[in-house]
C-alpha cells in the first residue's frame, strides 16, 4: 500500500477524477482519495513515478507521503485526550461550587 499527498483537490469531482486516472493504470488493483486529508492511497504494483504521472496528468500536484500520519494523529489524539481530562475535572470542582448545596 502506498500512500501519496495531492495538492490541489477541492471538491469530489477532483477526488473522483484523479481516482480514475490511477485506477486506468495497469498494475494498480485499488485506489482510494480522502479528500478531507488530501489523501491518495493505492494498492498494486504499479511504480510510484507511474502513479505520480498519472495524477500530474489529472492536473494536480503530488508527492509522496514519506511521514506516517498515524504518528501526527497519535499526538493529536494524546494533545485532546489531556484536555478532556482537565475539563472534566474543572466541570466537576464547578458543579460542587454550584450545585454542592442541593446535594447535602
Amino acid at each position: 500500500m502506498k500512500k501519496f499527498e495531492v495538492i490541489g483537490m477541492s471538491c469530489a469531482a477532483c477526488s473522483a477524477r484523479v481516482e480514475k486516472a490511477v485506477s486506468a493504470l495497469d498494475n494498480v488493483e485499488s485506489c482510494s482519495v480522502n479528500l478531507l486529508l488530501n489523501t491518495l492511497t493505492v494498492e498494486g504494483s504499479a511504480t510510484d513515478q507511474e502513479i505520480i504521472t498519472a495524477v500530474k496528468n489529472a492536473g494536480y500536484s503530488v508527492k509522496e507521503n514519506e511521514t506516517d500520519r498515524k504518528d501526527e494523529t497519535d499526538l493529536e489524539f494524546s494533545a485532546l485526550k489531556k484536555r478532556l481530562i482537565w475539563s472534566v475535572g474543572f466541570l466537576v470542582v464547578l458543579m460542587y461550587f454550584y450545585m454542592g448545596h442541593m446535594v447535602g
